[in-house]
């Protein structure tokens, strides 16, 4: 019998060995907890009879001969062989039990909210919360920092997203099948941007971000809105005036300011009726409009162009933001624009001639009228937030 037990222990620890070299065996020797889904090979040394291919079924039980039903789920390999050892000792004596995990179950958990791509998925066991947010396209721009891990029958349980993404073993858990991953939308570091732009609604902070850059994220003024009445709320209700007419017709940078979560910029509609006159002129600005006024006449407004010798602008243009694109403008040349409006473009030297069609262009309340710049750099971005054409004149 002493032999007989030492080459049954000889041949747990040649199998012990297999295992250890197989694909699947590190988990099947650590610490892998058994569910429904795992095909396990129950054998008794000694006893081939005895030796049995069987599924954890969805109650988390497998049937033996001898033993009958035996609960398997919940428990890792090595529990389950102790299990079973005690349970055949009741009819072998000394029994040498192996259970070996022949093909492992797939799990499936579920990432809903901020993700790339919502759903349900299989995973292989063992599977940690980063596994799962890989398979649903990672996290998208919007997502909150914190999240919650949802299991029936359980409180929800707080998750860290920054660090599950950093890799940290103490928030990137290890799923066991059937857990629901709720990212949800981060509604704090955002700013709200309203009235008269061409895409009012909530644009989120990505690093520092100032007046301008949220009026560009939110494509732009419309030909309604209004530069003087402009204001910021910031969030602890205090209200700013913005002085968008000094920052975006005389470029004074300093009204640019820093923007903080929760913050809402809202522009109103113009109720007097304006032209703006941009770039090489003695004094750019916003013209109130009384009755008609040519390019001639809204150029003056302005102070006239400045002379550079060189690099003096040999063209005018003006940007009509609210449509007109079928026109026809004697003395100038019309180009339609890709946001719906249109480009009128004068030569200077037509324009100052005393007689010619030139001189009698039209510029409408709403128009922008631009003599382009030797140094475009600060006025391509003036231009994008007035007219909504970025890089124009570049």
């Amino acid at each position: 019998m002493d032999a007989r037990r030492r080459l049954a222990a000889a041949g747990v620890a040649a199998l012990a060995a297999l295992l250890l070299l197989s694909p699947a065996s590190p988990q099947a020797v650590s610490n892998y907890i058994l569910g429904p889904g795992d095909l396990l090979e129950v054998s008794v040394w000694g006893y081939p009879d005895l030796t049995r291919t069987v599924a954890v079924r969805p109650d988390g039980r497998v049937s033996l001969p001898l033993v009958g039903e035996v609960r398997a789920a919940g428990l890792s390999v090595a529990q389950l062989t102790r299990v079973l050892t005690r349970a055949y000792a009741e009819y072998i004596r000394e029994p040498q039990v192996t259970v070996i995990v022949k093909e492992f179950r797939r799990i499936r958990a579920s990432a809903l909210g901020q993700v790339e791509r919502p759903g349900t998925y299989v995973l292989a066991p063992g599977s940690r919360l980063l596994d799962l947010l890989s398979e649903a396209g990672g996290l998208t721009e919007a997502a909150a920092p914190q999240g919650q891990l949802l299991v029936a029958g359980r409180p929800p349980k707080p998750v860290d997203l920054q660090k599950v993404l950093a890799g940290d073993a103490t928030a990137n858990l290890v799923l066991l099948g059937g857990e629901t991953l709720v990212v949800p939308e981060d509604l704090t570091n955002i700013v709200n941007v309203l009235g008269e732009v061409q895409r009012p609604g909530r644009y989120r902070l990505k690093g520092e971000v100032r007046v301008l850059d949220a009026l560009l994220m939110a494509g732009g003024l419309t030909e309604k809105a209004s530069l003087g009445g402009a204001r910021l709320v910031r969030a602890s209700r205090e209200t700013v005036a913005l002085h968008l007419d000094a920052l975006l017709l005389r470029q004074e940078m300093g009204h640019n300011l820093p923007l903080a979560p929760g913050d809402t910029l809202f522009i109103p509609e113009e109720l007097n009726t304006r032209i703006y006159v941009l770039g090489d002129v003695n004094s750019p600005g916003a013209f109130p409009v009384r009755g008609p006024v040519t390019l001639l006449q809204a150029i003056a407004m302005a102070g006239g162009p400045v002379q550079r010798g060189a690099a003096t602008a040999r063209a005018v243009h003006i940007v009509r933001r609210n449509g007109g694109g079928d026109q026809v403008v004697a003395g100038g040349r019309v180009e339609r624009l890709p946001n719906g409006g249109t480009l009128v473009s004068v030569e200077l030297a037509a324009l100052m001639q005393p007689a010619g069609a030139a001189r009698e262009i039209a510029v409408l309340p709403g128009d922008v009228v631009v003599i382009p710049q030797s140094q475009l750099s600060g006025l391509q971005v003036i231009l994008s937030i007035l007219s909504g054409i970025l890089g124009l004149f570049r």
